[in-house]
């Protein structure tokens, strides 16, 4: 029978072995965001780029199933169902005034967004990426096609990505729909 009493020195090794894997495992997957740092969800109309902070993004998907609905504004393309909730859709390329381009070539996708109380959803061209960037590197805005659409930029990167502050994007009036009686 081994005596427990002393120490082996395979004992010891696979202390040692366990403790490294332990202190690795321990360590965040991730490391520490310096503060202020942006992480965007960069969006693409065209060949123009937008951003919406990560925060705001609940998810992204290719857009299928869009039921027009009839006497909404131009900015509204229609609702989309999604696991069983229906999300209104903002056209953004005609809420920033940008000219129509045809899709046929590929498929849109719809960005969940949350912001001022709502949950909509956004037609984009694609979503190429995600970059996290210092808050400093975002600019000022550049003049707007339209005040609310001035109002909804938040600023722009040093590559022109235009950064979207989605608060203000959906507490802009004009996407308000209100019913009119006859």
């Amino acid at each position: 029978m081994p005596d427990l009493g002393t120490a082996h020195p395979e004992r010891e090794r696979t202390r040692r072995i366990l403790e490294e894997r332990a202190a690795l495992l321990a360590r965040p997957l991730r490391a520490e965001e310096p503060a202020g740092t942006v992480e965007l969800v960069v969006l693409a109309l065209g060949p123009e780029r937008y951003g919406v902070e990560a925060q705001r993004v609940r998810e992204v998907l290719p857009l299928a199933d869009l039921a027009p609905v009839p006497g909404a504004p131009p900015v509204w393309r229609g609702i989309v169902n999604v696991r069983g909730t229906l999300y209104p859709v903002l056209d953004l390329r005609r809420y920033l005034s940008l000219p129509d381009q045809e899709h046929a070539d590929r498929p849109e996708k719809v960005l969940l967004v949350i912001g001022a109380g709502l949950t909509i959803a956004i037609a984009v061209d694609d979503v190429p990426e995600i970059r996290r960037l210092p808050a400093a590197a975002i600019g000022p805005a550049l003049a707007g096609p339209s005040e609310s659409a001035r109002e909804s930029v938040q600023g722009v990167t040093d590559d022109l990505v235009t950064v979207l502050d989605v608060e203000a994007l959906l507490a802009d009036p004009m996407l308000v729909v209100r019913e009119e009686s006859t």
